[in-house]
């Protein structure tokens, strides 16, 4: 089921893709449906920045994550298994950002995260290579525009709900190409803000919803 974003941060962002995905885990087959959101008012610039990706430099997305056979019938919560879930769902996460063509450098931070209601999940902050489309960037070597990359950094969160898991998380682009101002005044990064938009999303969740049987909101 898709799950869609918290109405504290709906209104500048626009769904743009879905897919699915399995993944074999000894006896347990996990299924995550995750879904992208881009922002609204920057998504022209994000579109000049890299028109090929799937995954724009600044993004939300959400992640519906099952269990297969459900936890229970081993006499396990998804709360209980969160320690298991946290870094197998954080490898999924990087699986699907490097088929994008998305570089992984390295972890930032690694934190268990407490929302206002009380449940305990676990967050991630990656550090990214975020590809761009060579003829925004200023190098005049052409093996150097070929690999053009911006610095960005990608938070992915998990959290136990009932008996599945729901990820949800952003791309935050750190800064704009060399030599394209025009560009990057478009761009507009501005990290701190961003963060705090993903901060909102992490709080806003309704993972009550995500685990139950509520209609896709295609």
């Amino acid at each position: 089921m898709a799950i869609d974003l918290p109405p504290t941060v709906a209104d500048d962002w626009h769904r743009v893709g879905r897919r699915t995905d399995d993944r074999s885990l000894s006896i347990a087959t996990i299924t995550a449906e995750t879904t992208v959101f881009e922002h609204r008012p920057t998504a022209d610039a994000i579109e000049r920045l890299r028109p090929d990706g799937d995954v724009p430099a600044r993004s939300l997305f959400t992640v519906d994550v099952r269990v297969s056979p459900a936890l229970e019938t081993i006499g396990l919560s998804a709360a209980d298994a969160l320690e298991t879930a946290a870094p197998a769902a954080r490898e999924q996460f990087v699986d699907t950002v490097e088929r994008d063509d998305i570089t992984v450098r390295g972890e930032r931070a690694t934190e268990f995260i407490d929302r206002p209601d009380g449940v305990v999940g676990h967050l991630t902050v990656l550090e990214v290579a975020y590809p761009i489309d060579p003829s925004t960037a200023s190098e005049s070597d052409d093996t150097a525009a070929a690999t053009a990359s911006i610095a960005a950094e990608a938070h992915v969160a998990v959290w136990p709900a009932a008996d599945a898991y729901v990820l949800a998380g952003g791309l935050v682009p750190l800064e704009g190409p060399d030599g394209a101002d025009l560009l990057a005044a478009a761009l507009d990064v501005d990290p701190a803000r961003d963060r705090e938009v993903i901060v909102d999303l992490f709080r806003g969740l309704d993972l009550g919803a995500a685990a139950g049987e509520s209609a896709d909101l295609e």
